[in-house]
């Protein structure tokens, strides 16, 4: 986990086998044996699992099905009668529906993660809060939440939407965690989480606009997918340092700082300028893409140091924010 709150949607932690993960046997017979909670208590312990993600998954993933589903370019099935006001109200209706798709989804992958060893141990350190290491519930528990989740999730899914991307996501999570796909290098760690928020993507614009996707629904989600997975590692430049003592392979660690940085801004302005292109975007799209990216990619290449680094990195996320958008400023 990055330092500076990573984008990335499946963490993995580092693993460490001989650590005591839950802490003394009467610590855990303490949580096993502990009154019946509160729905209340369950509740918190539930949103706990996915505090830290709400502003990864949820707010952009948000963005992203509203701009799609309000775009003037069809890219799901559901009927569109050209009614402006009547197609908006539709979208605010399922607006409930959408966001219970994305945190069902987000809780399932969640609970996956945090449940193992290694990312209880870390977690432990940087976020002590979440319901592991606090001792709010214990693992075995936590692995039936897990079944819990995954059962609603599939059948919110199929009364609502979304079927397909929930059990594809699943997929994602399972070869990501129990497969060790996060360890299979760079390029497939990278793809694996451009995947599975693809699946988010496809799911959230699938509920909200209550129809299938389009072809160009399918085009403008790859899309997505392939800038987060071609730009993601600005996150990396602000910590370059503490992931070389941590061990961590990333994009600087494994190519070298310059090459990462060069391959950041061209990606960066191919993206900026082939997305608006995309949608035929007004002067406002391409003016807001091509501004915001073309300013990360001088501070990238610039090497200030940490602190411009870290403007580069919330820029990054300025930027794919307007990319979102995009579909709402079409001509």
């Amino acid at each position: 986990m990055q330092t500076m709150g990573s984008y990335v949607l499946l963490e993995k932690a580092v693993t460490t086998p001989d650590t005591d993960i839950v802490g003394s046997g009467d610590v855990e017979e303490q949580i096993l044996d502990a009154p019946k909670r509160s729905p209340f208590y369950q509740l918190k312990t539930l949103f706990l699992f996915t505090k830290s993600d709400f502003k990864t998954v949820i707010v952009p993933q948000s963005i992203f099905a509203a701009t799609a589903a309000l775009s003037k370019t069809q890219l799901t099935t559901a009927s569109c009668d050209g009614n402006e006001v009547t197609d908006g109200w539709g979208v605010v209706s399922r607006m409930p529906l959408m966001l219970a798709w994305i945190w069902l989804n987000l809780l399932v992958e969640d609970i996956a993660n945090q449940r193992l060893e290694g990312a209880i141990v870390e977690d432990t350190v940087n976020k002590p809060w979440r319901p592991l290491p606090s001792r709010r519930l214990t693992p075995e528990q936590a692995r039936d939440w897990l079944v819990i989740a995954i059962m609603a999730t599939v059948g919110f899914s199929l009364l609502f939407g979304g079927y397909s991307a929930s059990i594809t996501l699943m997929v994602f999570i399972w070869i990501y965690n129990d497969l060790e796909g996060s360890s299979s290098g760079i390029w497939i760690r990278n793809a694996l989480n451009a995947g599975g928020l693809m699946c988010f993507s496809w799911g959230a614009l699938a509920t909200l606009s209550g129809g299938e996707l389009l072809p160009r629904g399918f085009a403008w989600i790859l899309a997505t997918g392939a800038i987060i997975m071609t730009t993601v590692h600005a996150q990396d430049l602000p910590d370059i340092e503490g992931d070389m003592a941590r061990g961590r392979l990333t994009m600087p660690l494994t190519y070298g700082e310059t090459a990462a940085r060069a391959s950041l801004a061209v990606m960066v302005m191919f993206w900026s300028v082939a997305c608006p292109f995309f949608w035929d975007a007004t002067l406002w799209g391409w003016a807001a893409s091509t501004g915001i990216g073309s300013t990360m990619s001088v501070l990238a290449l610039q090497k200030r140091g940490q602190r411009w680094d870290e403007v580069v990195w919330k820029l990054w996320c300025l930027w794919i924010t307007v990319l979102y958008m995009l579909p709402a400023m079409e001509k």
